[in-house]
């Protein structure tokens, strides 16, 4: 059962590249993150055994990958998704997120807990018009592209949230090539806009990131993978090799599916929830999850809120100075 699909991971590579990933994966038996010096080919990631039924492989397949593949191609050409479109994205990102060996050990862990047939892997799925995908569709959208000297990674947990998914600051990350990552935007609630405006169209643009940009972003996804990550093999050098052997799993993404919340109180009693969570099943002790409203200055808590209008204002959360390079050249002029 490929929980990553060959759809979205043929990107990581070309012909060039032998049709072939570069690969690092942590090693249960030397319990550490192993530099794999043996390419690993374009089907042969995100991937597991018996990770679901058969009838769901199939039903994944048939109802909701190969239209997705279609959005895919739009999504990187630039073509705008309409609004039928929109939720059948928001199916295949929610998707994304549930069907990995990641989530359904901690989902399972529960089930143990409470006595449960684990028949909620039949229901990953989900449908086209299912309420929840909603969350990702009426928000802003931003296409990030890479700086031409930086690139993106992808893991075995290929989707990065923040927050719960109807949480309206939670902002959610999915790389779809090397140079491009979608981005689900924090939502602008209704009760902030002025009485009778309704919310327009949400938008759909590219952002291109600075310099560095991305590495900041791998940075959080390798530390919120399972197990594993690939690159093309043409971007692998010692700054993302070192970063990966330090970084791969520290601290694994949140099942933030798993809970619900709208506020930042209902939310932190989920985060508590699910750290312990985690922190039982993979016998490691998670330090209190990282919570932007903790700290003194935005810049400290990555991506976190983000409504895709923080260049045109200066603020760059992407960058370690938490500003554009056009305002920090301003800055500095003036200091």
């Amino acid at each position: 059962n490929h929980f990553s699909p060959v759809l979205a991971n043929k990107y990581w590579t070309d012909e060039e590249s032998g049709w072939s990933y570069k690969y690092y994966y942590f090693c249960k038996h030397r319990k550490q993150v192993i530099d794999s010096h043996k390419d690993i080919g374009k089907t042969a990631w995100g991937y597991e055994l018996n990770l679901y039924p058969q009838e769901v492989e199939d039903c994944l397949d048939s109802d909701l990958e190969n239209e997705s593949a279609v959005l895919y191609e739009k999504l990187i050409s630039g073509e705008k998704l309409n609004a039928e479109q929109r939720m059948k994205w928001g199916q295949f990102i929610i998707t994304q997120a549930v069907r990995t060996p990641s989530f359904f050990k901690y989902r399972d862990h529960l089930e143990k807990m409470s006595g449960g047939d684990y028949s909620y892997k039949h229901t990953i799925l989900g449908c086209a018009g299912c309420e929840e995908n909603k969350y990702i569709a009426s928000r802003n959208w931003l296409i990030l592209k890479a700086h031409e000297s930086d690139f993106f990674i992808r893991t075995d947990n290929p989707v990065y949230m923040t927050g719960c998914l109807d949480n309206s600051t939670t902002v959610i990350f999915y790389p779809l090539t090397p140079e491009l990552c979608f981005v689900a935007c924090s939502f602008v609630e209704t009760v902030l806009l002025p009485k009778g405006m309704e919310l327009p169209f949400p938008q759909q643009d590219f952002l291109p990131l600075e310099k560095g940009d991305a590495y900041h972003i791998n940075f959080e996804l390798l530390k919120s993978a399972n197990n594993s990550v690939i690159l093309a093999k043409k971007n692998n050098n010692k700054v993302v090799s070192q970063m990966t052997l330090d970084m791969l799993g520290s601290f694994p993404q949140l099942p933030f599916m798993l809970s619900s919340a709208k506020n930042p109180i209902d939310e932190s009693m989920v985060i508590e929830s699910l750290t312990k969570l985690m922190s039982e099943v993979d016998g490691v002790h998670y330090p209190d999850y990282r919570d932007y409203r903790d700290y003194r200055d935005y810049r400290d808590y990555p991506f976190s809120p983000f409504y895709g209008v923080e260049f045109s204002m200066g603020i760059n959360p992407f960058s370690v100075f938490g500003v554009t390079e056009e305002r920090l050249f301003v800055d500095n002029e003036k200091s």
